[in-house]
């Protein structure tokens, strides 16, 4: 944890010291969470709540990354690398299945436009409660796994973003993009102008290849599935939401394709930090027993 929180930093003093960014100020509700955790956290040492302090310090690590993960998107944003909408448009087009079919296919079921057009947005609680269950129920390693997946998926993906910026379907299949499409790719063009941009936690929704909506959408999938009653109900909503962001108009299959792909490389690396840290840990649980 401590190894990728160093990685973020580095990069966040490279945007702002070299890629003309400004961090925003601190607000209110920054002040009043922090304020809620310390007491939480204190209170629980102090009362040897052992579990309750375990649980403080999982959940401290998702509250301070989530303050720099948008660094790694904000870096890469700055690309100079040429636009690839016709690439990844191709590339959907040699599987068959284009935006204009998926969207005609919208127009004329009301009943898919009404559940795929809200599953889109329940993205934010499934990832609010992937991190909180898991770690309420003591399933330590899931919500670890789930904050190291979340990080490396988002260097990694920042990454592949770097090197295939596009913007979204609706640059190249000429469809009307919603407001929230239209204000996110002139967000797009302006950072790759290079120009003066203040950071905002609500600007990462710039990147398109690959998904993050999907990823974060699987990642999170994991973790509740730690908790065998939420499993069908977790892959149900999962889904839907990964179906979303091509009914929305938002990606391109090969969005989807790329962001499951993250997702599951970023697992199985995930998965071996939690083993490689059960091998450290308990040797120095066992010698301090035995001492």
């Amino acid at each position: 944890m401590a190894g990728v929180s160093a990685i973020l930093i580095a990069m966040a003093v490279v945007c702002v010291a070299r890629l003309n960014y400004r961090l925003s100020a601190p607000t209110i509700n920054d002040y009043v969470g922090a304020g809620a955790f310390l007491m939480a956290a204190g209170y629980s040492w102090w009362a040897k709540f052992e579990k309750f302090f375990q649980a403080c310090l999982i959940i401290f690590w998702p509250c301070v990354l989530g303050k720099l993960l948008g660094f790694p998107v904000f870096l890469a944003a700055r690309s100079r690398m040429p636009l690839q909408d016709e690439a990844l448009a191709r590339f959907d087009q040699l599987l068959g299945l284009q935006a204009p079919s998926i969207l005609h296919f919208m127009s004329n079921h009301a009943w898919a436009r009404t559940l795929f057009g809200a599953s889109y947005d329940w993205l934010l609680l499934m990832m609010v409660l992937s991190v909180m269950l898991p770690t309420l129920m003591y399933r330590w390693a899931a919500a670890k796994e789930l904050v190291v997946a979340t990080s490396l998926a988002t260097i990694i993906g920042s990454g592949m973003f770097a090197v295939c910026p596009a913007i979204g379907p609706w640059v190249i299949y000429h469809f009307q993009p919603s407001a929230q499409q239209q204000t996110c790719a002139a967000l797009f063009l302006a950072l790759r102008s290079g120009s003066l941009h203040v950071l905002s936690e609500q600007d990462t929704g710039i990147i398109c290849f690959p998904s993050f909506h999907v990823m974060l959408a699987v990642v999170s999938c994991i973790a509740l599935c730690s908790i065998k009653v939420l499993r069908i109900a977790a892959i149900l909503v999962a889904s839907c939401i990964v179906i979303s962001t091509l009914t929305t108009g938002w990606h391109y299959i090969a969005d989807v394709i790329g962001g499951m792909t993250l997702a599951v490389i970023a697992e199985l690396l995930a998965k071996g930090f939690t083993r490689i840290e059960a091998g450290i840990s308990y040797p120095c649980r066992a010698h301090r027993s035995n001492g």
